[in-house]
């Protein structure tokens, strides 16, 4: 999978992190609690967020857990706020392009600040610091400021504090839940948590970070005999591949995911989508999912909108 320059990958310090099926199992299954809530892209929309977590009635004092499926941070009102939130409830997280995007943005203003090394489109202005408690608007442009130092990620980097940035930057690619075997279980023996995707066949630990955080799609070489990740729509999602794939395996892996809004939710077999495009004005949505005496259940749900959104 090709590389763009402005994609680079910020240092991972944890590629794989693994969390224990049991921190959120229901010690009282009447109580309807001890359940995993995994959210779709935020993007800085508080108010969505913490009206989807109102609507599930999250409660982490009932041993609820919250994943969010990465892009926290950007294009949105309320960054800060999002990972504000994420901390308070102690909530798991992987990374997105959007947050590889700004922690990357806050390493260059970092280096202009301490002169360590010319950034193109960085070096010229260091503009003030935007608050992200208004509505994004990106289609006003001042000539005298670079483009690229004007851009949201950079905003957004400049916003965030660094306790704020390092909670980010720790973030791992992937999330991995052993699940307890049960025949009524729809998700297999394995719950695997990523930003964007993963290619079939390819074990965890060899999967391409780039890919990780980026795909939406598979790609075939000409003598069909490999598949590889792109960026690119396709015409299907790598969603299929992976449902197919994993039919043929003793042990199944259900991968939750985010990233390809255009196609919003993405409900396989194996794999569950979850960005429904909340940054544009439509749903914000978690998949939650409770394991009370060993049977594992799963339902989608979603909220509209809460927050001012961008205009496509």
């Amino acid at each position: 999978m090709s590389k763009k320059a402005a994609d680079k990958i910020f240092p991972i310090k944890t590629f794989i992190s693994d969390i224990p099926a049991n921190s959120f199992q229901s010690a009282s299954p009447e109580n309807g609690h001890g359940r995993l809530v995994i959210v779709g892209d935020v993007h800085g929309m508080r108010g969505s967020l913490e009206a989807l977590l109102e609507k599930v009635s999250f409660n982490k004092e009932n041993g609820d857990h919250l994943i969010l499926v990465g892009d926290l941070v950007n294009k949105g009102p309320d960054s800060p706020g999002v990972i504000d939130l994420a901390m308070k409830l102690g909530a798991s997280a992987v990374r997105g392009n959007h947050d590889n995007a700004v922690l990357n943005a806050a390493r260059e203003i970092q280096a202009v600040k301490e002169n360590t090394s010319p950034v193109e489109g960085l070096g010229i202005v260091d503009s003030p610091k935007k608050s992200e408690a208004s509505p994004p608007v990106h289609t006003v442009h001042n000539p005298d400021v670079p483009e690229k130092a004007t851009s949201p990620k950079y905003d957004t980097a400049r916003a965030l504090s660094k306790m704020q940035m390092d909670w980010l930057a720790a973030l791992p690619l992937v999330l991995r839940i052993k699940l307890p075997h049960h025949a009524s279980s729809s998700l297999g023996d394995q719950l695997v948590v990523v930003h964007a995707g993963l290619t079939p066949g390819v074990p965890l630990e060899d999967q391409d970070p780039h890919a990780v955080m980026h795909m939406r799609s598979l790609v075939r070489a000409d003598d069909e005999a490999s598949i590889s990740p792109t960026e690119a729509p396709g015409d299907e999602s790598w969603v299929r591949e992976w449902d197919q794939f994993q039919e043929g395996l003793a042990s199944k892996s259900t991968v939750v995911f985010g990233h390809d809004a255009k196609r919003r939710l993405q409900l396989g077999k194996y794999a569950i989508g979850l960005d429904s495009g909340c940054l544009y004005g439509n749903q914000l949505s978690a998949a939650v999912i409770k394991i009370s005496n060993g049977v594992i259940t799963h339902d989608v749900i979603s909220v509209e909108c809460a927050d001012p959104h961008l205009v496509v």
